[in-house]
């Protein structure tokens, strides 16, 4: 089994942007990379590397306590063979080469100084990498990164921050904090690439909600004012009847609300919800969501505990009760409903977005940097895009956005770079390894939205390599043992598969019973007889259903 996830390009590229930046003498440089992206995967190579190469301890800042499980998970994920510790609330693993760090943890001057006085004997501190990168010009965050030395001038303690937006919603500059964004791949970008789904938005106009008589703090509404005047004006109601007049062919809404008083009754007006919120216990908490992801509830209401590292790719529909004016907010609210789900036939995202009289509000335009035309309702993000580049210029150069919009393939397996992934007829994603067998992607047990990732050797049982993972993170460890495993190059790009079919690859599909065409080219020909093998060896393991 290997060790060692590969990367997908841009991952890669950009460990290397950042790597350039700390060698041209930046010590804190940013990335934009936007929600789905794959962050953690690139932090925690990024971390492993680190470590190896330099010999010197890493830091991880996460926002809140329950993103420090989180990561933890994912880099236990993605770099099995790292010695890595947790400090937070009890948790205290100081002596780890990476450690997860609460901020409020590490906000407590005891806790801080417990971590500096462990390099004395289990070594120096020489990265530190910050989740949600946005929030850091708050003085704990600025306190904690000149404590590490991250302010001392290079050759000091390196830092990077990670974020899908590099905005505060507040106003506060962040120039004093990051250098500079140094690698940035924006949802367009991503969507364009399949990594994403493209999102469109119906705005939802409440008479009854007077946004202007709402309270303002640091350039945002405040959510107890807010929470008030969404009560006033029936927002639970309201919000339960655009759901059934917009959303009724949504699988799986998320609402997002200002106070837990508009959750709790959002919750109570909609048939089969639930909500959650700061306050609700761990284990309850984690109860409503494995019910969510079952279907068990079909709304999940909460109040600003899912717009930071929540992770449901079935949701295909947000409805923005929490009206904000903050660009970070929105993005990471719009965020939860835009990673794909192929095993749910997730097309695309809908937003509704509660607007009220007086005031201004986010809208899809602001997930974009840069992108000043307008989006309609109903309409896509990408299609809005494409539309207004096509009034600047009739000519679409290969590469550019535009065009690769235009031309995008929304199928997330198709998208990927490396690898031809194909589909058994009863629906199996597998990659071919010629005569040495499939790697192929299998529901987890008992996880709904969580894959295992099996090797089929030619002859035999099967090998679960990796369980329990999310989609791309499957797909990636599933390329990497397909890279591992096969003696031929099954890339999509190997230059075996432009020649012509051989005489043997064309005898065995008429056997099997494929229509051969003229200048049938062996990369095809290679996966009719993956496809027809694969079909015949794995489908009869399927439920019968």
């Amino acid at each position: 089994m290997s060790q060692t996830l590969q990367l997908r390009p841009y991952q890669r590229e950009c460990i290397d942007a950042i790597q350039a930046a700390w060698a041209d003498g930046m010590q804190r440089p940013a990335v934009v990379l936007a929600t789905g992206m794959g962050k953690t995967v690139v932090f925690s190579r990024m971390a492993a590397e680190h470590v190896e190469s330099e010999g010197t301890r890493v830091v991880i800042l996460v926002h809140r306590d329950e993103l420090a499980d989180q990561t933890m998970n994912k880099l236990k994920q993605t770099e099995p063979g790292l010695f890595v510790g947790k400090v937070k609330a009890a948790a205290d693993n100081i002596a780890a080469n990476v450690m997860v760090c609460s901020v409020q943890t590490l906000a407590r001057e005891k806790r801080l100084h417990r971590l500096l006085d462990s390099q004395e004997k289990c070594g120096k501190v020489g990265l530190v990498i910050v989740d949600e990168c946005h929030h850091a010009a708050a003085e704990s965050y600025r306190n904690i990164l000149a404590a590490l030395g991250c302010y001392s001038g290079m050759p000091g303690t390196k830092a990077v921050g990670f974020t899908a937006t590099l905005a505060r919603g507040d106003g506060q500059g962040l120039g004093d904090v990051w250098e500079d964004a140094v690698f940035t791949r924006s949802p367009l970008w991503a969507m364009s690439r399949g990594f994403l789904v493209d999102v469109k938005s119906k705005l939802i106009d409440v008479d009854t909600l007077h946004l202007g008589d709402v309270k303002k703090s640091r350039g945002d509404y405040t959510a107890s004012s807010l929470g008030d005047a969404m009560m006033e004006a029936g927002g639970p109601q309201i919000i339960a009847k655009v759901l059934q007049e917009h959303a009724a062919d949504r699988r799986s809404p998320i609402v997002f609300t200002p106070t837990v008083e508009v959750a709790r009754a959002t919750a109570e007006a909609l048939p089969d919800a639930a909500y959650v919120h700061g306050g609700t216990p761990r284990e309850e908490r984690l109860n409503i969501y494995r019910r969510f992801r079952t279907g068990e509830v079909r709304t999940l209401v909460n109040c600003m505990v899912l717009t930071e590292g929540a992770d449901f790719p079935f949701s295909d529909c947000a409805v923005i009760a929490r009206p904000t004016k903050s660009e970070p907010l929105f993005i990471q609210m719009v965020g939860r409903v835009l990673r794909p789900s192929p095993a749910t036939g997730k097309a695309d995202a809908l937003v509704l977005i509660l607007a009220g009289e007086g005031g201004s509000l986010c809208t899809l335009v602001d997930l974009e940097p840069g992108f000043e035309g307008k989006v309609a309702d109903g309409e896509t993000l990408a299609d809005a895009y494409v539309r207004e580049e096509s009034r600047k210029d009739e000519k679409v150069p290969a590469g550019s956005l535009r065009f690769e919009l235009t031309h995008r393939d929304v199928d997330l397996f198709r998208a990927s770079a490396a690898y031809s992934w194909l589909r058994t007829k009863g629906g199996i994603q597998f990659i071919p390894l010629g005569d040495n067998g499939e790697i192929l992607l299998w529901p987890s047990r008992g996880e709904a939205e969580k894959w295992d990732v099996a090797y089929a050797p030619p002859r035999g049982t099967w090998e679960r390599l990796h369980e329990g993972l999310d989609l791309g993170m499957a797909m990636a460890w599933a390329e990497t043992e397909a890279t591992d495993r096969s003696e031929l190059n099954m890339t999509r790009t190997a230059s075996w598969r432009k020649k012509p079919a051989s005489e043997k690859q064309t005898r065995i599909l008429r056997y099997a019973g494929h229509t051969v065409p003229d200048g049938l080219r062996a990369g095809l020909a290679s996966d009719l007889l993956a496809v027809t093998i694969a079909s015949r060896k794995l489908d009869r393991f399927l439920p019968r259903s």
